[in-house]
């Protein structure tokens, strides 16, 4: 059986700027500070005093930057990303990276380390994490990663470590050692109490009688932390402290306390970028006069009156189950069942009076219930529509994908594991209520279709696997995910990540009691069902988590087509109570969806006084957001008004010079803000159709065949030019601060309960020399691929080498930027497109591809009202501005053929490749035929379009010119130039 090998794309734009966040920090640290350390270290050693380093053997991490020079980073760092400016450090040197589930965050913080490493030479680093589920997710990655970084990526080798308390002596070799050194961690494996002497805290015979926190402590790491939010406790901070960190990087979707923002990608951005799966809700609930929450008398009592009920109760963690509580009739909080249950469910529902003889209630609306009656008790009907919705979904997707290569795997969460196992004790011989259900479902729902009955002939038996925790030896039961018991269950689920994945796995429903919590997930959950009730505080979103990931086809390769890219959530509620429940969860989380923060528009393209292309920026986001607050477009708290209306004829924000030119790109940011561009009603899908006759049509041949020419390219370059751009570009440049040290002084007393650090001062001092140069030759041509004499050209014409003597790494990194933004100009202005045999996309793949079922929701596709003119019924769109585009083209007579171009329409660019937007056949007269490309954007004005767009575009047209199309442009609503 061949597993399916992930693949990990190398220069996602959205990962490199969330590395170059973190690396970016220490700007200005020497790469080997080693001989400064020598001459600058003045640690005070006595008899009652000791150097960890020093005695037990530690090679450790060095920072010589102060704390003003990584604020000053900082700050630069938040202005380039769009992020609030801190004005301070808020608890050290501790940083946020915001990442929306399912984006990579685990990938970033690995590269992040190796790019750490590489660049300023530090050497250890200890991964923290909350739970034995993530650290072994963080393993798996770093398995299935490892031989990424090394050949694709060429990092030196790194050695990694998972600690626990039976290796603990695994802390000296990496604290020794000279290479770079990863080490795993739970926090519980650090977090002591009075309660638990730890192992890490204890000194041992085989670490010298050094405890093993000693070595830790004495390499100061830079700690990753992944998931901080659940490790915000005292006792977590305070372990967190004794490990001495340098730095600490958190990692998470859902910050709990903010420090020092450093990089934020929030839902929005992630599926406005579709970096993740489209989330697609089918929610079963009970409807009409009929329908009431579940409750049941248990009891009546006198003297005083109540009545014992059965109730669905949400505890303090927010989660909802049945419990029996005493609730007494008369009015006030004690007889209301909402208060008495916290449950929204029971709102408007009361305990009228009790009577003994008849044992029985009067409810508030209901009427009389007597005693052993049960109202709202449909669980076991809904429950089985809900499987019936799965297996029909997954049968739906499994038939569409096939072709694909895509394996589809579909996930239940249970309510209890005897409602799966019942007196069974494995898959084989389960007899619970679900799975009797289930198999019984898959036969019926497949049976129903003679295509499915035909592809599908595998017994339900096969199909699915449950992963419960093993409380004792062959007994199984219901854990709360975050206990002992469920560790040899998360192991068994992480290590079969990559089997599930692979066609020759039968298995495909993954039946599961409490793997809600973060640290596992699969690319190819297409479906996931909830067969129980949902909280109110974090459920939905870490539901979602699960799935939310990019699919992957047998071959690794990641699918972000939005057609086949979706997770539908069936669930016990309907999809206004799912949206909103999933609202208010991201709301408590800091994540103001449906709200326009004031940042928001900070990352727009912007001009800056030195001519470059940088962004708006968070001071000029606020004057934006506060145009649009005193206009009455949102309110104080940032929600949109009734008063945005882009769809009428004549709207405008009337944003104030300069930002007038961004008015599209401030109306797109505003529409984006919405909860339904990330959560969509399964209703709402729909299926394209291909129109068989047009594809077929001569005409369309000609068409396809005039368009779909392949070329290469070749570029020529003028020496001379990038010298004198480059030298330019560099004496434009700010100055470069010298190297600025701090120097500590500090002695470590032997103390009870272990060692103390006491600083005896600081001082702070400018470097000049002191130090070995590196080899700024052989990196810049290393970075820029230019020859040796070039460089040197370069750089002697800059009259700027003496900066370098007083801070090499700013230096390099400056020159390094500026002749990489005159080759990246250089290269699209010399670039040379010739047509050669084949097509980018042949007609018979193109027929083929539309024969695919992809689904599409109805309010991002333009209905076709002239068929003949297009390939498919309804026409994607991606902006408001390309649904008047399709509009404009559907109504033109002079139009003979148009078609929104596929994906996999792609011509090479030095900077990636390009697929344009549209191809227009147009006629003039009755007689001439024009072939057209067209790019729609929001606005004609390149400086406000990203550099790789621009590039992209300028590749465009002398592609099409090379071929014989020689009317391509950009299309805008202010000039649609057709």
């Amino acid at each position: 059986m061949s597993d399916v090998k992930l693949k990990f794309e190398a220069h996602q734009q959205f990962q490199e700027d969330a590395i170059n966040s973190a690396v970016g920090l220490f700007t200005g640290q020497p790469c080997d500070v080693s001989q400064l350390t020598t001459t600058f270290h003045e640690r005070q050693r006595d008899s009652g005093q000791l150097n960890l380093q020093l005695e037990t053997g530690a090679v450790g991490n060095n920072l010589v930057l102060d704390d003003g020079a990584i604020l000053q980073n900082l700050r630069s760092i938040q202005d380039e990303s769009g992020l609030e400016v801190s004005d301070r450090l808020v608890d050290g040197l501790q940083f946020d990276v915001e990442m929306e589930t399912g984006t990579g965050k685990t990938y970033v913080y690995l590269r992040t380390i190796l790019e750490l490493s590489k660049q300023y030479h530090f050497t250890k680093f200890i991964i923290l994490v909350p739970s034995v589920a993530i650290r072994e997710g963080v393993a798996t990655s770093i398995r299935l990663m490892t031989s990424h970084f090394r050949t694709e990526l060429g990092y030196d080798p790194f050695d990694v470590t998972i600690y626990a308390g039976k290796n603990a002596e695994a802390v000296q070799p990496f604290a020794t050692s000279t290479n770079t050194q990863i080490m795993i961690m739970t926090i519980d494996s650090i977090r002591g109490n009075k309660n638990r002497n730890l192992i890490i805290g204890q000194a041992r015979n085989q670490l010298g009688g050094f405890k093993p926190i000693d070595y830790l402590n004495a390499t100061a790491p830079i700690v990753i932390m992944d998931e901080p939010q659940n490790m915000e406790s005292a006792l977590s901070q305070s372990a967190l402290a004794d490990l001495n960190p340098t730095a600490v990087f958190r990692y998470s979707a859902t910050h709990r306390k903010h420090r020092n923002l450093i990089y934020q990608l929030d839902p929005i951005r992630s599926h406005e970028l579709k970096l993740v799966k489209q989330i697609v809700v089918a929610g079963a609930e009970e409807r009409g006069a009929d329908a009431k929450p579940y409750i049941r008398l248990v009891e009546v009592q006198g003297s005083p009156f109540k009545a014992k009920l059965e109730l669905v109760i949400r505890n303090r963690k927010g989660e909802l189950g049945r419990r029996v509580v005493s609730v007494t009739p008369g009015g006030g909080r004690t007889s209301d069942l909402a208060a008495v249950t916290n449950n929204e469910a029971y709102e408007g529902w009361y305990l009228q009076s009790v009577s003994i003889d008849p044992a029985q209630v009067e409810l508030q609306p209901y009427g009389y219930l007597d005693l052993g009656e049960t109202i709202g008790d449909n669980a076991e009907t809904i429950n089985r529509e809900l499987i019936r919705e799965t297996i029909r979904e997954h049968l739906r997707r499994r038939y569409q994908l096939k072709s694909q290569g895509i394996k589809v795997l579909s996930l239940f969460f249970v309510d209890k594991v005897v409602s799966f196992l019942g007196q069974g004790h494995s898959n084989a011989d389960a007899d619970g209520p679900f799975v009797q259900w289930f198999d019984q479902l898959y036969r019926d729902e497949r049976d129903k279709s003679p295509k499915w009955r035909e592809a599908f002939v595998e017994d339900p038996v096969d199909l699915r696997r449950a992963y419960f925790s093993e409380i004792r030896k062959g007994v199984y039961g219901d854990t709360s995910g975050a206990t002992a018991k469920d560790d040899d269950s998360y192991e068994l689920i992480m290590q079969d990540k990559e089997r599930l994945l692979s066609m020759d796995e039968p298995i495909q429903f993954i039946f599961s009691h409490s793997a809600l919590r973060e640290g596992w997930d699969n690319p190819n959950v297409f479906q996931i069902c909830v067969l129980r009730e949902m909280g109110p505080d974090t459920e939905r979103r870490q539901t979602i988590g699960r799935g939310l990931r990019l699919p992957v086809n047998a071959d690794g390769d990641r699918i972000n087509d939005s057609g086949v890219a979706q997770l539908t959530v069936i669930a016990n509620e309907s999809y206004r109570q799912f949206a909103e429940n999933l609202q208010s969860e991201y709301k408590a989380a800091g994540v103001d969806i449906g709200f326009l923060r004031r940042t928001d528009f900070a990352r727009l393209p912007w001009r800056k006084e030195n001519g470059e292309l940088g962004k708006l920026g968070s001071t000029r986001s606020v004057e934006i957001w506060d145009h649009l607050l005193s206009h009455g477009f949102i309110d104080d708290k940032g929600q949109v008004t009734a008063n945005f209306t882009p769809q009428n004829l004549g709207f405008t924000l009337a944003l104030p010079d300069p930002y007038s030119v961004l008015e599209d790109a401030t109306i797109r940011i505003i529409e984006n803000a919405k909860l339904d561009k990330i959560v969509k009603k399964k209703r709402d899908r729909q299926a394209l159709t291909l129109n068989k006759q047009v594809l077929a049509s001569p005409e369309f041949e000609e068409f396809w065949r005039r368009i779909s020419r392949r070329t290469t390219y070749r570029v020529s370059v003028d020496r001379d030019d990038i010298i004198q751009q480059s030298i330019e570009r560099i004496g434009h440049e700010p100055p470069i601060r010298p190297i600025q040290i701090e120097v500590t002084r500090a002695g470590i007393r032997l103390v009870r309960g272990g060692t103390r650090t006491d600083v005896k001062g600081t001082r702070a001092a400018d470097i000049e020399g002191g130090f070995d140069l590196p080899d700024i030759i052989s990196e810049l041509q290393e970075a820029t691929s230019l020859t040796r004499r070039t460089i040197v050209d370069i750089l002697v014409g800059s009259r700027r080498l003496g900066e370098f003597i007083h801070n090499p790494n700013d230096f390099i990194s400056m020159v390094k930027r500026c002749i990489k933004s005159t080759l990246s100009r250089t290269i699209i202005n010399g670039i040379q497109y010739e047509q050669i045999a084949g097509s980018v996309y042949e007609l018979r793949e193109l027929q083929q591809d539309g024969l695919k079922e992809n689904d599409r929701f109805i309010d991002t596709l333009y209905k076709v009202k002239n068929q003949q003119k297009t390939d498919f019924d309804y026409i994607p769109y991606d902006s408001d501005v390309e649904r008047q585009f399709a509009e404009l083209l559907d109504s033109r007579e002079d139009i003979r053929l148009f078609m929104k171009l596929p994906p996999k329409f792609l011509i090479p660019t030095p900077v990636g490749d390009y697929n344009p937007d549209w191809a227009i056949l147009k006629q003039e007269d009755g007689q001439q035929k024009i072939y057209m490309i067209r790019e729609t954007k929001s606005t004609p004005i390149d400086e406000l379009l990203r550099p790789t767009e621009v590039a992209k575009i300028n590749c465009g047209k002398k592609h099409f010119a090379a071929i014989g199309i020689d009317d391509y442009a950009k299309s805008s609503p202010e000039e649609w130039g057709i």
